[in-house]
């Protein structure tokens, strides 16, 4: 084959030389720009358009990690029932709900069923709210049904510790 290509190119005139050698220059560039060249100006194309997305995600992450450690530093709510009536009863105090409560009844596995017959929404929500922060409560589920004065519900819930 290498003898052929020699033969092939020893038996050209010297200008028919210059104007393949330039053909194949000019194919070896094309061929190139159009594998080479295209393909990486499209990727880069596309990092500069995924660029600001993956840069929130990462400082999404690093706030994630920041509430986790936070997170993890609280200290632990015991998983038995009683503690978190005591918990549960305690905040209640402090807000000053204690007297809307009609029942707080521990249950199975570090739950706690709450009864309000009359509670204003805001007040409710707000201790809900403080018990997530401080202490890792979360609702497992709810029923909230309308009071007869604006802004007043009755509660019945299922909350768990964190």
């Amino acid at each position: 084959m290498k003898k052929q290509l020699i033969q092939f190119w020893r038996s050209r005139a010297p200008r028919e030389r210059v104007v393949l050698a330039g053909g194949t220059a000019l194919l070896v560039v094309a061929l190139g720009y159009a594998y080479g060249w295209l393909p990486m100006q499209r990727d880069a194309a596309q990092l500069r358009k995924t660029l600001p997305q993956l840069r929130a995600e990462a400082q999404q992450m690093a706030l994630d990690a920041e509430e986790a450690k936070r997170l993890r530093g609280r200290p632990a709510l015991a998983r038995d029932g009683g503690s978190l009536a005591a918990v549960i009863e305690e905040r209640a105090t402090a807000a000053g709900l204690r007297d809307a409560f009609d029942s707080i009844a521990p249950q199975d596995a570090g739950r706690v069923r709450v009864v309000l017959p009359a509670v204003g929404f805001d007040a409710w929500l707000g201790w809900l709210g403080e018990l997530q922060a401080s202490h890792g409560v979360r609702v497992e589920s709810t029923r909230v049904v309308a009071g007869e004065a604006a802004g007043v519900v009755a509660v019945e819930a299922v909350l768990a510790g964190g």
